[in-house]
Parts: C-alpha cells; structure tokens; sequence
C-alpha cells in the first residue's frame, strides 16, 4: 500500500482547471503531482498568469506567485518553473526531482516536432481526441524534417486519423490515413483507410470510391469481411448495458471528455 501524503494548507475553493485534460487540482500537492506525471504535457501557456493569480489568491501563497511572474518575464526555462512548483511542497524527493530534471534536459535536445508527437501521444492515450488533434496538426504545419525519417510523419497521420474516427470525423480520417498510408505502406494503415471510408460514405459512394482507388477483388472482400464482424461485435457490446438512457448520458460526457481542446 502507497504511503499518504497529508497537504500543507487547506484545499483551494476554486479550482486550477487544465481544461485540455478536463482536470481540477485543488491544492498544491495535486498540482505537483499532475506536472510531474504529465510532464509531457506541460508548457508554458499552462504556468502563466491564471497559475499566478491562482496561487496567490486561492492557495494564499503570494512569493512563489511573484517568483513564477518574475521568471517568466526573466526568460526562465520550463524546467526552472516546473522543479520551482515541485520544490515549493514536501511532495517529490530530491532523487526523484533530479530525474524528472534529466527528463527534462533530454526533451531540450529533441526537435520541436517531437516534442509536440509526444504531448500529442498524451493527449491521445488520455483521450483528449480534440487537444491530440490540435498538436498534431501542429506538427504538420512546420516544414518537414528529413532526420525525422517518413515513419515519424506516417505515425503522426495515421495518429490524427484514429483521433478523427474517435470524433466520428470519417472524412478528415480517411484522408489522415490515405497520406500514412502513402509514407508507409503498412497494410493496418490501409485497412483504417478503408474502415474510415465504410462509415462515412453511403454504400455505392463507398463502392465508387475503392474501384477509384483500385481497392478491389479478395483484398477488399477480406476488409469488409472484417468490418462487418467489429460492427456486430460492437452492436452485441452495446446490448449489455441495461438502462439506454443511463449509458447514453455516460457516452455524452465521455464525448465532451474527447472534444477538449487544448
């Protein structure tokens, strides 16, 4: 069993809200606990001045409001501002500050694009679709890296492609998939092309648009096999549940989880 760490000061009243992940921190240790196990995540629009305003007001702490205004205008470093919150509660031991400080080292030597893969992939694994797409979006806008190598940019499309169907943005995912696939023939890429295509077009359409794109014969008969069995298996998955009306308010929050934005 983990040991129970007691907080210093009495709970805030109101909220830090990280509206890309959907989270409320009430305290400092909680908010210690969220840099350092989403660290990823972190930057330096989320440590600005509603931080400030928050830990001088609701947690009553008005030096290390000033102190983290002053660096920000000094130019300091995320990693200055980050280990700064974590030094300000007993939470993190010095080791396990020190790690998360190489950590952090490490993620200044990448290029910019993967920086933002990797908070994108949190966001993704969060399922904060909407925030996921922003960043990998992101990406895309910043001209190509050849040291990143194609397999980098066929994940981060094949990534938005998936993020888009969890949207139920078949469109935009089918045409996310269709570019990973022209990176990286990967055969489950094509299938997810195919797949995204099934359930945003109309079934001739859906058939006019595989003759196009020369889909055809045994290998489009195998997918759709395929499709048809996830299809049933997904309609048998939503039979168990017992009240509708109970699981549909589930799958509404579960939704407006999904579409945060960043």
């Amino acid at each position: 069993m983990g040991a129970v760490i007691v907080c210093e000061r009495e709970q805030a009243e109101t909220p830090y809200y990280i509206e890309s992940m959907g989270v409320r921190l009430y305290s400092m240790e909680e908010l210690a606990y969220f840099l350092y196990q989403n660290i990823y995540l972190v930057d330096k629009r989320m440590l600005g001045v509603h931080l400030w305003d928050w830990i001088r007001t609701e947690i009553g702490n008005p030096e290390l409001s000033e102190r983290l205004k002053k660096g920000a205008e000094a130019g300091s470093s995320l990693q200055n501002m980050v280990l700064t919150i974590l030094r300000s509660v007993n939470y993190y031991t010095q080791e396990e500050l020190n790690q998360l400080s190489s950590k952090m080292k490490i993620l200044n030597t990448y290029q910019e694009q993967e920086r933002l893969k990797l908070r994108a992939d949190e966001y993704f694994i969060n399922g904060s679709y909407q925030a996921a797409i922003y960043e990998y979006e992101k990406i895309l806008d910043i001209r190509q890296s050849d040291r990143l190598g194609v397999e980098f940019y066929a994940h981060v499309w094949n990534n938005l492609g998936v993020c888009c169907c969890r949207l139920f943005l078949f469109g935009r995912a089918s045409r996310a998939f269709r570019t990973s696939y022209q990176y990286c023939r990967d055969p489950e890429v094509l299938k997810q092309y195919v797949f995204a295509m099934r359930m945003g077009l109309a079934e001739e359409d859906f058939e006019e648009a595989m003759e196009l794109q020369n889909i055809r014969g045994e290998q489009l008969a195998e997918m759709t096999e395929e499709y048809d069995r996830l299809l049933e298996e997904a309609a048998e998955h939503l039979e168990r549940y017992g009240d509708p009306v109970k699981r549909l308010y589930e799958l509404e929050g579960e939704y407006y989880k999904n579409t945060r934005y960043a």
